[in-house]
């Protein structure tokens, strides 16, 4: 089997926290929680943002109703499309000698988060709930960083055999 870098951090913030309760924080990738918790988060301010943009405020109650049930699947679409064009800029980088020793995965997720992020940005002007939800994403993107930045420094982040 090989052997991989043990200082792989998606969700920072949940390992620093553990962290400092004294628990293990050398927890896996796959943790189901954090994957569903971020991934209905995303969706969620995805789907609010088209919301936002396409759906007018001022149209009858069923049609409001089509064409949210409507946005599901466009979303979706959106994704497909989305995943291309992270592919093609991920492309781009390697082939200008960048990120090639970061597996594919972590940059698209990067590109994912970045877009998420921009979406968030934008929905700042929107109302209220918009605003709570956007400002949510920027709050533990900034504190999921830094929790990222912490790990790096710490011991924490680091195998036995280091």
């Amino acid at each position: 089997m090989k052997k991989t870098d043990k200082r792989q951090f998606y969700f920072s913030l949940l390992r620093v926290m553990a962290m400092l309760r004294g628990g293990d924080t050398r927890r896996g990738e796959s943790n189901g929680f954090e994957a569903w918790l971020v991934g209905l988060t995303i969706y969620s301010i995805h789907y609010l943002f088209f919301a936002m943009l396409v759906i007018p405020s001022n149209l009858e109650p069923w049609l409001t109703a089509l064409l949210l049930v409507a946005l599901v699947f466009w979303i979706w679409l959106f994704w497909l499309l989305l995943l291309y064009v992270n592919s093609v800029i991920i492309q781009a980088l390697h082939g200008c000698g960048l990120f090639r020793m970061i597996p594919t995965r972590r940059v698209q997720s990067i590109l994912w988060g970045i877009a998420t992020t921009a979406m968030a940005g934008v929905s700042l002007n929107g109302s209220p709930s918009l605003r709570e939800l956007g400002a949510i994403w920027w709050v533990a993107v900034a504190m999921n960083l830094t929790a990222a930045v912490v790990l790096a420094f710490s011991d924490a982040a680091r195998s036995p055999e280091e």
